[in-house]
């Protein structure tokens, strides 16, 4: 069983941070839990950890950290202090060596909400899809407007190589999971929804459930930002409610969507009044959708629309998210981290809408509970893709009790089942495709260092 949040209070957090010399975080490798990390250090902490794996995260901590990656008596026995990221079991080692010691011990989002609480304005990014996008989007603005903010996003943001970044600006701009209900631990002062669809069936009953918790992420802020082309977004209710979309009649509104070249290109409208011309290196509605919410957030946080435009035409991107890492003469290899039915359609729409003739689609699934639950909507997610594979799941924190099988998913999708990342790296390159979309959440990305 997955260990619960913790809800330890700012009061408490800030007696029992400022005390601690030795800070310990299980599961340090985590995109989430290595800026806490780093925060710890800056806050010249001296700090420990463990991970199962090495990862690229950890590589980079290990200049400043002290990383373990097997479990060992004394990991914990003279720490003031223990985070766990929400992904361990409650029987994990670590956790029940610092609990017998009466070691205090606070959940990732827990702390997180400890850290935000210090600055005035703390923009929170909730959604199913698209927060580290926009979260990273957001982090960019204000920081091409001079507001040195601080960011913790949800995936490495490539203007910052890193996913977080420590300002001396007002602003926290945060990435919100839903996950576990881990942003009810934060304090947002503006809330914004990129969209609200039922995810996380290992936590979440249904779509309405998942819609309640969305629901009293939005009623904790002083102002809310909403996506109405969104069918669920659209029952959130908020006094101070600012909305935007695409398609729905919106606060804010994306007109005349058109490409140009390497760019997409679109109008900003407010009511009746058009803001400005929007530029954005990235292709699909999704990213429109994305760059709109950044848009409104910075535009009613009163920085000027023509200066947000020349942010988001600059904005280089996020790791695994439509991420290119290689060209090959005329064939081109992405990174994308879409692992949802709805992210998948989206993403392969952006790909298409790029030009490309010929998509191949190297698939991993995320989750026994997410892909069983969603199975129907996979099967139709892939139709753009001309060659689709697929590599077993990866099981993250589960365990198959669903009696799922990585050839019976293959086969009703129509794709191709290959356990090997060489060996998708071999077809990728042997495919007569102009497009190859290395695609989801787990560890598939490690078949990029076969692709040469």
């Amino acid at each position: 069983m997955l260990k619960e949040n913790t809800c330890v209070s700012v009061y408490e957090l800030d007696r029992i941070f400022k005390s601690a010399r030795k800070i310990f975080f299980i599961g340090i490798g985590g995109i989430s839990m290595s800026s806490l990390a780093e925060y710890c250090v800056f806050s010249g902490k001296e700090v420990f950890g463990y991970d199962r794996e090495r990862n690229e995260s950890c590589r980079r901590l290990e200049k400043i950290c002290h990383i373990k990656y097997c479990s060992t008596p004394d990991s914990v026995s003279s720490m003031d202090l223990v985070i766990y990221t929400g992904a361990i079991d409650e029987s994990n080692f670590e956790l029940q060596s610092a609990i017998r010691k009466k070691i205090p011990t606070v959940s990732r989002s827990n702390f997180l909400g400890y850290v935000m609480s210090k600055y005035r304005e703390r923009i929170g990014v909730s959604g199913a899809h698209g927060k580290s996008t926009v979260c990273a989007m957001l982090g960019h603005i204000f920081e091409y407007s001079c507001h040195d903010p601080s960011i913790f996003c949800g995936a490495v943001m490539k203007e910052f190589c890193s996913a977080s970044k420590l300002g001396n600006g007002r602003e926290f701009i945060f990435e919100a999971c839903e996950y576990q209900n881990a942003f009810h631990s934060f304090y947002p002062t503006d809330a914004v929804v990129t969209n609200v669809e039922f995810d996380h069936p290992d936590f979440f009953k249904d779509k309405e459930e998942t819609l309640l918790s969305f629901q009293k992420y939005v009623n904790m802020a002083q102002r809310a930002y909403i996506n109405l082309d969104s069918e669920l977004a659209r029952r959130l209710e908020h006094t101070n409610a600012i909305t935007f979309a695409v398609d729905e009649k919106a606060d804010y509104m994306a007109k005349n969507i058109t490409s140009e070249g390497e760019y997409t290109v679109f109008d900003i409208i407010k009511g009746i009044r058009a803001l400005c011309k929007c530029r954005i290196p990235l292709f699909g509605k999704h990213m429109v959708q994305n760059a709109l919410c950044a848009f409104c957030v910075a535009y009613e946080k009163g920085i000027k629309a023509e200066v947000i435009a020349g942010a988001l035409e600059s904005f280089k991107g996020t790791k695994r998210r439509a991420e290119l890492i290689k060209k090959l003469g005329n064939k081109h290899i992405y990174l994308d981290y879409a692992h949802h039915p709805s992210e998948i359609r989206a993403s392969l729409e952006g790909f298409s809408g790029m030009g490309y003739k010929r998509i191949l689609c190297a698939f991993q699934p995320h989750t026994y509970s997410r892909t069983v639950s969603l199975y129907e909507d996979f099967k139709g997610a892939f139709s753009l893709a001309s060659e689709l594979i697929t590599a077993p799941i990866y099981e993250a924190r589960e365990q198959n009790i669903y009696g799922y099988s990585d050839e019976k998913f293959a086969s009703d999708l129509g794709a191709e089942l290959i356990c090997d990342y060489e060996e998708i790296a071999k077809r990728i390159l042997l495919s007569s495709c102009d497009c190859a979309i290395i695609m989801g959440a787990g560890d598939i990305e490690k078949t990029k260092k076969f692709i040469k």
